[in-house]
């Protein structure tokens, strides 16, 4: 769907979330309380279909400090924070809950994923204090599987394995495997490489092909 006709639907749910939204956005922004935010979030990702992503998309358009039309978060997902960021054509499955994140462009996120706000947002030793909720960044072109938890940074392009647990910051263009994750280079770009490699190892560099052919016909 033309990003124009998504943009049109999105504002035109703005007849339906505005109450929930503008609350929202008013009382965070007075006094610092998540608690209508929170309470928004919840019931709006409970509609489901086509309609729901609209209208969660309309909600988070005046909610976060960066989200674009073309979002689309599944059935009974939402973000935690309204200190969240969303990249263009971002998307998520359903049972999803994403914590203080800046998510980058093109990144999809499959069901039941939990991008928590770091790793210690409870103190340690047993010790009851205030949570502290670190940023995650996400990187662009990056996808994360069915059931993984993020507590760090992912880089760009990278992919997290289902079921995966990343506990320490993810290198672009790798893979994450198991729980807790450990890296691996990512194939598709590997593969790439290697025939870009191979290519220039057989004399097939555009660039060299143009200089002999100029060289032969001074010959």
């Amino acid at each position: 769907m033309p990003y124009a006709l998504k943009r049109l639907l999105v504002y035109g749910m703005y007849l339906v979330v505005w109450p929930f939204g503008l609350s929202s956005a008013i009382v965070y922004r007075l006094t610092g309380s998540e608690g209508i935010y929170d309470f928004s979030a919840r019931l709006l990702s409970l509609i489901p279909g086509k309609i729901g992503q609209y209208v969660r998309a309309a909600f988070y358009k005046m909610t976060l400090i960066e989200c674009h039309c073309d979002l689309m978060v599944g059935f009974c997902s939402y973000f935690a924070h309204p200190t969240s960021r969303a990249g263009r054509r971002v998307g998520t499955g359903s049972f999803t809950i994403i914590g203080t994140a800046d998510i980058g462009d093109n990144v999809m996120i499959s069901s039941r994923v939990s991008v928590l706000s770091g790793k210690y947002q409870h103190g340690a030793g047993g010790e009851l204090v205030e949570p502290v909720f670190t940023r995650v960044s996400i990187g662009k072109g990056s996808w994360l599987g069915e059931g993984s938890i993020i507590m760090a940074n992912i880089g760009e392009q990278c992919v997290v394995s289902a079921g995966s647990v990343v506990t320490k910051p993810m290198p672009s263009r790798t893979t994450a495997i198991g729980n807790p994750a450990r890296f691996l280079p990512n194939e598709r770009f590997a593969s790439a490489s290697e025939d870009g490699q191979s290519a220039h190892a057989q004399g097939h560099d555009p660039e060299r092909r143009g200089s002999d052919v100029i060289d032969r016909r001074r010959e």
